[in-house]
Parts: structure tokens; C-alpha cells; sequence
């Protein structure tokens, strides 16, 4: 495979990847708009469009390459979406900036400018996307000892009936 072929291959790879993850994040605005709390719909509603504005800057680069991206088709519903845990969003966001980082530097290696700087961007966005991800773990895990805290206090004033 020559490096063209590679690296557009890799683009439209990307392109599916960015869309797959706006899809989730959609789902997942939705499933969480049901449970009325708005400040994290409003943050995955943004985790969408993030996605969807870099899969359009990729295929944008394909296009400047002078390729075209392929078709993407949804991807099949067969169950509804339900929320991860807090460390399955941190893996993936770890393994998401990794995967660009890699991607940036296949752009240097094969001297692709706009290409870099498309990278470099997304690089970014993923990076405030693992520091925000981190942070919603956080607060999660402090929610379940707080939770958990409670249940032990409730359990122990129970015990003294």
C-alpha cells in the first residue's frame, strides 16, 4: 500500500470513528435528557458536535488530498443506549487522544501541513475532553463514597433501635 493510499485510508477511518462517536454521544444526550440534568446533556450535546466538526475537517483533508470519503452508514441499533461507567469513558478518552497523537505524527512523517494542523487540533479537543471526563469520574466516585457514607450512617442509626 503506498502512503497515500495509507493515509487517506486512515482519514476515512477516522471519519467513521468521529461519527460513530457523535452518534453515541446523541444517544446518550438523549437517554440523559430523560433523567433531567441539563448541565450534562448540554456537555455531551457539545461532545457531539466536537465529533461531527472533526469528522467534517477530516473529510475535508481527504477531499484536499484529492480523495473522497465513503459512504458512512449508521451504525445498527439492536439495544438502547445506556450510560458507561465512568471508567469505560476514561479508557476510551485516554485511547481516543492516544490514537490522534499517533495520527499527528504520522502527518509529520509524511509532511501533510494542513493535515498536521488538522491533528493538532483534534489532539486539543481531546485533551479538554480526557481533563473533562476526568473530572466527571471524580465527582462521580466522590458521589458514590458520599452515597455510600450515607447508607453506612442510615444503617448504623437503624442498628441502634
Amino acid at each position: 500500500m503506498s502512503w497515500f493510499a495509507y493515509v487517506i485510508a486512515a482519514l476515512n477511518a477516522d471519519v467513521v470513528r468521529e461519527i460513530a462517536f457523535a452518534d453515541e454521544y446523541l444517544r446518550l444526550a438523549r437517554l440523559l435528557k430523560r433523567s433531567s440534568d441539563p448541565m450534562m446533556t448540554h456537555q455531551i450535546a457539545v461532545c457531539a458536535a466536537t465529533a461531527l466538526s472533526n469528522a467534517t475537517a477530516l473529510a475535508a483533508e481527504m477531499i484536499a488530498l484529492g480523495a473522497a470519503p465513503l459512504p458512512v452508514a449508521p451504525a445498527p441499533r439492536t439495544h438502547p443506549a445506556t450510560p458507561k461507567s465512568s471508567e469505560q469513558r476514561l479508557t476510551e478518552a485516554r485511547s481516543a487522544l492516544a490514537h490522534y497523537q499517533r495520527r499527528l505524527a504520522m502527518a509529520r512523517q509524511f509532511g501533510l501541513q494542513r493535515l498536521q494542523e488538522v491533528f493538532r487540533e483534534i489532539v486539543s479537543g481531546k485533551r479538554k475532553h480526557l481533563a473533562h471526563t476526568q473530572a466527571a469520574a471524580a465527582a462521580a466516585a466522590k458521589e458514590a463514597e458520599n452515597r455510600m457514607n450515607w447508607e453506612r450512617f442510615d444503617a448504623n442509626c437503624g442498628s441502634d433501635e
